[in-house]
């Protein structure tokens, strides 16, 4: 089994160990120390995202999941005032739906671009799970939305067309960063449905510590997916261009 490279197990160290942080700041509500760690989590991840990638040959996807990622930011950083006014969970919610959709064009890009296309059909059968889940879980819920029913509906589609976005990429290679950005993917949807239920149907203990844990991991999953593949592909094109010298 290959180890991670030094700087990639003290990037996870230091992000993991800053999530305890922002878990334990949100739980005891110190807001002078939840309110400056929440937004930075991710953008560490975007920043080592950038820095452990280069522009060339994926600058499309790159840019693309970028862009997610700093829509993601955003919707951290409005989330943390609904306190304040209802209006920042609505203006969370958009934020969080555009970065889905960034997220979503960045796995559809690599799906168009793989020619032939090499889907199994156990990708098949997970990305219809996710779409029964993501229309069950409304379906069974829906009186429980009030006034938000439309923006929630809109958000429950765009995050399970983003889950099966992530499914049916290639998976032949690599593999390694097919895995941990599905994982990524559905940890993503498991930490929006316990928002929802904490949010609209019934308040649960621990909500605060389970939304925020699995949500973390999924961004880092994603980037770290995301990371590999483009790393993989460069080497692959780099190899292939010395070849043809």
């Amino acid at each position: 089994m290959s180890r991670m490279p030094r700087h990639d197990t003290v990037f996870a160290t230091f992000y993991f160990m800053l999530m305890v942080v922002v878990i334990t700041a949100e739980w005891m509500e110190l807001k002078w120390l939840y309110f400056p760690t929440k937004p930075a989590m991710v953008m560490m991840l975007l920043w080592y995202f950038r820095a452990s990638t280069k522009s060339g040959i994926n600058s499309g996807f790159r840019n693309l999941v970028s862009l997610a990622f700093v829509f993601c930011i955003a919707g951290d950083t409005l989330l943390m005032f609904v306190p304040e006014s209802e209006y920042f969970f609505l203006g969370g919610l958009v934020a969080f739906l555009t970065g889905h959709l960034f997220y979503t064009s960045a796995f559809t890009f690599e799906i168009l671009k793989k020619r032939p296309w090499k889907q199994h059909w156990g990708q098949l059968a997970f990305s219809t799970l996710i779409v029964v889940f993501g229309v069950e879980f409304y379906i069974l819920n829906r009186d429980s939305f009030g006034n938000m029913w439309l923006p929630v509906m809109l958000y429950c589609a765009v995050i399970t067309v983003m889950g099966v976005a992530a499914t049916m990429r290639d998976s032949s290679e690599p593999r390694k960063g097919y895995y941990q950005v599905i994982g990524g993917a559905c940890l993503f949807i498991i930490s929006d449905s316990l928002l929802a239920t904490n949010k609209f149907i019934v308040p649960f203990y621990l909500a605060g510590p389970l939304i925020l844990t699995t949500y973390f991991t999924a961004q880092y999953l994603i980037a770290k997916g995301c990371i590999h593949r483009i790393n993989v592909a460069s080497s692959k094109k780099t190899e292939a261009l010395i070849h043809q010298e």
